[in-house]
């Protein structure tokens, strides 16, 4: 099991690049494509789907941020983080690169203990069957941007992610990121006219349940973690509620033409992976008594909607289902659930 380690190669690439920045020594498009070139990030930018002007606006913030002539720039744009997004991330990296190398030299001394700590947030949302680990899966953490993303069987996370969420939560981000490849599924072939809402489905479980395993760690009293970072679950919660009302809507106009639904229209928020509103809902199914059925019942996309439906009646506060798309949910789950069949990691 524990051959298992990350690869940070690139990072360190990246701190000799912010070497010669900090010297003032402008960082030149050859050198920052040549970096660029790596394999994960290459993975991880295409995920983004970013184009040649995203590549060349962040190279520039590199140059602002880091080359000390430009530091009057520097603090007029920090000003406004927002509008200077990527400059404000950059400079996280910046400010914090001694404690990220510190970071980064103390997982690789114990592999061990730090995939040991992740898997223990992994378990938490998985029955006792699953409690399982993927040594052969890759890890890599790469120094640009701000996420964690995975691909096949590979786990990529930013830098700025691992570090605050692991300095804030030691393993949390990491268990999240194993929940997805150890968590069964309930797999079916769904009719092109289905696709999109067992799509749906299937999203929020994914997300919604592992949401369970690390949001509760990124509150407001979670000083360690960036304010936007710290945001983002409550951020989750207060969308999921708006979002579940518009899909619940969109679910239940009769007739229904299934064919026309859209993902993006569905989940109308720029964040479209599940998340939204799925930790909002199993946020509710934890609090309504029902975290242990939804444990047992991981891999199920339809049990995960009955179980809101319970916990959301109890709770005078939660958006609760219309009956038509509750009726549409249980229809779905009588159409495939015969062909169905479980598909665990082995």
């Amino acid at each position: 099991m524990y051959s298992q380690t990350f690869d940070d190669t690139s990072c360190w690439e990246y701190f000799k690049i912010t070497a010669d920045l900090k010297n003032n020594k402008p960082l030149d498009k050859k050198t920052w494509n040549t970096f660029l070139k790596n394999e994960a990030i290459q993975v991880y930018l295409n995920d983004q789907g970013v184009d040649s002007a995203y590549i060349e606006n962040y190279r520039k913030s590199m140059e602002i941020v880091y080359m000390p002539k430009n530091s009057v720039a520097l603090q007029e744009r920090l000003k406004e983080p927002l509008k200077n997004w990527w400059i404000y991330i950059v400079n996280e990296y910046k400010v914090n690169e001694d404690q990220m190398k510190a970071y980064l030299t103390d997982i690789k001394k114990d592999p061990k203990h730090y995939f040991e700590t992740c898997y223990q947030y992994t378990y938490q949302m998985l029955p006792k069957q699953n409690h399982k680990t993927v040594p052969e899966h890759k890890v890599t953490i790469i120094p640009i941007h701000n996420d964690a993303h995975i691909k096949n069987d590979w786990m990529i996370f930013t830098l700025i992610a691992a570090y605050f969420q692991d300095t804030n939560k030691m393993g949390a981000m990491g268990g999240h990121e194993f929940h997805h490849f150890l968590r069964p599924q309930l797999v079916f072939e769904a009719e092109d006219q289905d696709a999109v809402i067992v799509n749906l489905l299937q999203k929020i479980l994914n997300e919604g349940s592992a949401d369970l395993t690390d949001k509760r760690y990124m509150g407001k009293d979670a000083v360690k973690l960036l304010p936007f970072q710290r945001e983002t679950a409550a951020e989750f919660i207060t969308d999921g509620a708006k979002v579940l009302k518009n899909i619940d809507s969109l679910l239940s106009v009769k007739p229904l033409d299934r064919s026309k639904l859209k993902m993006n229209k569905l989940i109308n928020n720029w964040n479209t992976s599940g998340h939204v509103p799925g930790y909002y809902m199993s946020n509710i199914i934890e609090k309504g008594g029902y975290k242990k059925e939804l444990i047992k019942h991981i891999e199920d996309p339809f049990k995960f909607i009955y179980l809101y439906d319970k916990a959301s009646k109890k709770d005078k506060n939660a958006y609760v289902l219309s009956a038509t798309t509750i009726e549409l949910v249980r229809e779905l789950d009588k159409k495939y659930r015969p062909k169905a069949k479980i598909e665990q990691y082995q």
